[in-house]
């Protein structure tokens, strides 16, 4: 047997529809879990998710395939599909932000209360998530500057090599300028001394000094090319390391924007939920108050509202907790000692604050 779903409520959209009746054609094929579907439809287990949890509109091969592998008739599907892409898009036209039919302010209710159930029965989860999201972008950010002090270090040591053989290679000319002049030292003292000797011995001195001059311009040459070709090969791969590194820091610096992108709109989105649940709160003990008719009390929550900048929310004009006017009436006849218990005391002459309820015995 696979693996029991989270339940997918019905919320009227025609994708929901749609998933859970994949969800009783699953059933009937034996309910198989994800990893036998997945090895028979050969698509990956998040995809096979997606297309049980209503998240996306699935694509028609996938579709297909899935059907199939579940026992279904893969055309008549496929027929349901293109149904449901027709009837999405005239629900997201009808709940649209700024719709005024009465489908549209339903289903912006049902999110609406949807997201406050989330938030009262798990805002410590949210609050968590939240704040790993945020220790997460700074332990990237910090892990971004470490990698850029690093190729810092990397692109100055590859410098001062490149220095190095860069200095290396007149102290080689050098050298070599040196073995000619020595050679043409011994030239000159042979030819000096051999000047009364037979051309022969002064032929052969000019042979030698000849040839220490060819090995030795050689020598330096070759030794000069080494340098430039060990200098080349060294520079490549040092720039091809820092752009390695460089490109790094670039794709962490980009996550840790990303997470903190994140961080701050969970932020904002918890501080809205917030205050969306205390005007809540308040209206229903306003509601309360006014039944008492502690109408002072009423106009004093609405002052702390504003104090509190959170006057105005969604919920103040729409749902079942939006305020309605209570026309005026007589004071009930004996408001000391109501028969409900109240959120504060109403006003007296000897009134002297808020006071919480005292607790029956």
């Amino acid at each position: 047997m696979g693996r029991k779903m989270n339940v997918l409520e019905d919320d009227g959209r025609p994708l929901t529809g749609f998933s859970i009746s994949l969800r009783t054609l699953r059933e009937q094929a034996g309910n198989p879990t994800l990893t036998q579907l997945a090895d028979k439809s050969g698509y990956s287990q998040p995809r096979l998710s997606e297309l049980f949890n209503a998240k996306k509109v699935p694509a028609e091969d996938l579709l297909r395939d899935v059907v199939t592998a579940l026992g279904g008739n893969a055309d008549q599907w496929s027929e349901r599909l293109r149904r449901l892409r027709s009837a999405e898009q005239a629900f997201h036209r009808a709940t649209a932000r700024d719709g005024d039919s009465p489908q549209a302010q339903i289903t912006r209710l049902e999110l609406e209360n949807k997201r406050l159930r989330e938030l009262t029965e798990q805002p410590g989860v949210v609050i968590a998530q939240a704040r790993a999201a945020q220790e997460s972008a700074n332990h990237r950010i910090q892990a971004a500057a470490r990698l850029e002090r690093r190729a810092s270090n990397l692109l100055k040591t590859a410098q001062e090599e490149y220095q190095l053989l860069y200095e290396r290679a007149p102290e080689a000319e050098k050298r070599a300028a040196a073995i000619i002049a020595d050679g043409a030292a011994t030239a000159s003292r042979l030819e000096l001394r051999g000047r009364s000797r037979h051309e022969e011995i002064v032929n052969e001195a000019n042979s030698r000094a000849n040839a220490i001059t060819a090995r030795a311009e050689r020598t330096a040459r070759e030794m000069l090319q080494n340098a430039e070709k060990r200098a080349k090969e060294h520079r490549a791969t040092t720039y091809a390391s820092v752009n390695k590194t460089l490109k790094d820091i670039d794709q962490l610096r980009v996550e840790a924007e990303q997470a903190v992108q994140q961080a701050v709109t969970q932020r904002a989105s918890l501080e809205m939920r917030a205050k969306i649940e205390i005007e809540r709160l308040v209206r229903e003990a306003q509601q309360h108050l006014e039944k008492a008719g502690a109408s002072e009390q009423v106009h004093a929550l609405d002052l702390l509202l504003l104090d509190f900048n959170i006057a105005g929310s969604h919920i103040d004009t729409r749902g079942r907790h939006a305020r309605r006017t209570i026309p005026s009436r007589e004071p009930l006849p004996n408001n000391s000692t109501p028969q409900v218990d109240l959120i504060a005391q109403p006003p007296r002459s000897d009134w002297a604050g808020w006071t919480f309820p005292q607790a029956r015995q």
